[in-house]
């Protein structure tokens, strides 16, 4: 073999041999001794559930969520929704909630959400709902003389515009006409016939 060769060939691994040993003096040398974030923390990386674990579990050990839901469509829903939102305690709250401009999809993804969890419909029939059930959120808010909230910011968005203009936007948003089609007519006849926020709080007081 050539002088020359050898030589060259000599630098090189002399060189990957003072990279190396570069590497190495840098490198982190972990403690063995010392618990890790995941012993401090009691919990164990490896115990999570394996993909499809669900399918395998008891009927009595079940979620609500992972048994076939209890409604297919979507009015049964709405009309077992409105008994629940009617109800005195909670009617009151949520008008309490309205009243002090809790966005109306913020309250429609909590009540919704809830509904799934329990069991009462998929998640693609919870997608269904999410109209209606926002229309009948405005529906209770306008017949108690609330000016709802569609969504956090909607004020910030509408001061960006135009006076005259935003001033339009805002009474389209806000006081939008309910949609017959989303909404089962004989809920939206109840509720006109639903007791007002301001004789509720004559009730509580009395």
């Amino acid at each position: 073999m050539d002088v020359n060769v050898q030589q060259k060939i000599v630098n090189v691994l002399n060189a990957y041999a003072e990279t190396n040993q570069k590497h190495k003096g840098n490198m982190v040398e972990i403690n063995k001794t010392e618990q890790n974030q995941f012993e401090q923390a009691g919990v164990n990386p490896f115990s999570s559930p394996m993909p499809g674990e669900s399918m395998t579990v008891p009927k009595e050990t079940r979620h609500a969520w992972e048994s076939p839901a209890k409604h297919t469509t979507v009015e049964p829903i709405m009309e077992e929704l409105f008994l629940n939102l009617t109800e005195k305690e909670t009617y009151i709250e949520l008008l309490n909630l309205l009243n002090n401009g809790t966005p109306i999809d913020q309250l429609a993804q909590v009540i919704l959400y809830r509904g799934m969890t329990e069991g009462l419909y998929n998640p693609d029939l919870m997608l269904l709902l999410i109209e209606p059930t926002m229309y009948l959120l405005i529906a209770l808010a306008e017949e108690n003389d609330i000016e709802p909230v569609i969504y956090e910011g909607q004020d910030d968005d509408l001061a960006t515009t135009e006076t005259v203009e935003g001033q339009i936007k805002k009474e389209d948003i806000t006081k939008k006409e309910i949609n017959k089609d989303s909404l089962p007519s004989s809920i939206l006849q109840r509720v006109k016939t639903l007791p007002k926020m301001d004789e509720l709080q004559k009730e509580e007081v009395a």
